[in-house]
């Protein structure tokens, strides 16, 4: 749909780059590329398997697995002034999966004849780590920038395909300022996704439940405490499931990795050894509850559950909206699905394959 070309978080950073030179560097950049292929892959089609729970009836619920977990609510500007208007999709952390058909896109990152195949993987893999596995596989560096041009698997913006979506990041669309981030999407259950920022001016991030939500005042909320979410440098990026869920009082509560784990089968397959950039990863496909520590294996509670006053909040009232992509299919809803993206041609040195 678009090419983008806009900078990734790096909030320590100076802004230096776009059309107001008020983007940073991109990932793995030290100069401002104005090129991305991004935008041009073709999407793929790609379904997941279907959640082992029944349809959801009441929060907490399970997330699409490839397919909208929210949409954006304000515009935002790529680094080559392009726009990007309310309502582009935000889809959840996985990629649907790299094979035969994507060789030649692949190839374009810096695999090879020798190596592509390597590269191949199954669906249910977040963007990040894909991107690392690829980048493992063929004896790349992902992200890279190769003269103006921004090689990747996500755009600088974190999005990827002419069929537009959102991963990860999210960064084009708020300015890293002031203190609490600004929203940036609606999620499928009508509650707001705000940028990573929990205050700015105190370099603090939020600390959040499974799903990506915690309770607190926003900048749109008149001065209460509500129940929303937020972009997170690492998996699931922005949600990972709708809540919040109650207790036996009624009172909301924040949702345990152990309720979000519940409602994906993905979270109870076998594990998987991956090998990325970092090493050997124990993984669990198409499940998007992630530990403290980022895994969807150990059980590392998150770290705002340490504090209990945080986890309930008596006088909030967020809604019970069920999100319509949730069910217990919620994996299969969207059928298209960028498999790969990103990467680059380089003028006169990269052929873009589609």
């Amino acid at each position: 749909m678009k090419s983008i070309f806009i900078l990734a978080l790096a909030p320590l950073v100076s802004a230096q780059c776009g059309p107001a030179q008020d983007k940073p560097y991109p990932s793995g950049s030290t100069s401002c590329p104005n090129k991305s292929t991004a935008g041009k892959m073709d999407a793929e089609t790609g379904k997941a398997p279907g959640n082992t729970a029944a349809a959801c009836e009441a929060l907490p619920c399970p997330a699409s697995l490839l397919g909208d977990v929210a949409l954006t609510t304000v515009t935002g500007t790529g680094n080559d002034g392009t726009a990007f208007k309310v309502g582009e999709n935000i889809y959840g952390p996985f990629e649907a999966g790299f094979g035969e058909t994507q060789a030649n896109i692949l190839k374009t990152l810096g695999c090879t004849d020798a190596n592509v195949k390597d590269a191949y993987l199954e669906g249910g893999i977040d963007t990040h780590l894909s991107e690392q596995m690829v980048a493992a596989a063929c004896k790349v560096t992902l992200p890279r920038t190769v003269d103006d041009t921004y090689i990747s698997l996500i755009d600088e913006c974190g999005g990827h395909t002419k069929e537009y979506h959102f991963h990860e990041r999210l960064s084009c669309l708020y300015k890293e300022e002031g203190k609490h981030s600004t929203q940036v999407g609606k999620a499928m259950d009508d509650k707001f996704l705000y940028g990573k920022w929990e205050d700015y001016s105190t370099d603090t991030l939020p600390k959040l439940d499974a799903c990506g939500g915690h309770f607190g005042v926003t900048p749109d909320s008149n001065g209460k405490s509500v129940y929303h979410y937020h972009v997170q440098t690492s998996a699931p990026f922005t949600i990972g499931c709708f809540g919040p869920a109650k207790n036996d009082a009624g009172e909301e509560t924040l949702v345990t990795l152990k309720q979000c784990r519940a409602m994906y089968g993905g979270c109870t397959s076998d594990t998987k050894s991956l090998v990325s950039t970092s090493g050997t990863v124990e993984y669990k496909y198409w499940c998007p509850c992630y530990d403290a520590d980022g895994s969807t294996v150990a059980t590392k509670e998150l770290a705002v559950f340490d504090n209990t006053a945080a986890v309930t909040c008596a006088t909030c009232d967020s809604g019970t909206k069920v999100p319509t992509t949730s069910s217990g299919n919620a994996g299969g809803l969207r059928s298209f699905h960028s498999g790969i993206v990103a990467a680059a041609a380089v003028l006169g040195s990269w052929l873009l394959m589609q």
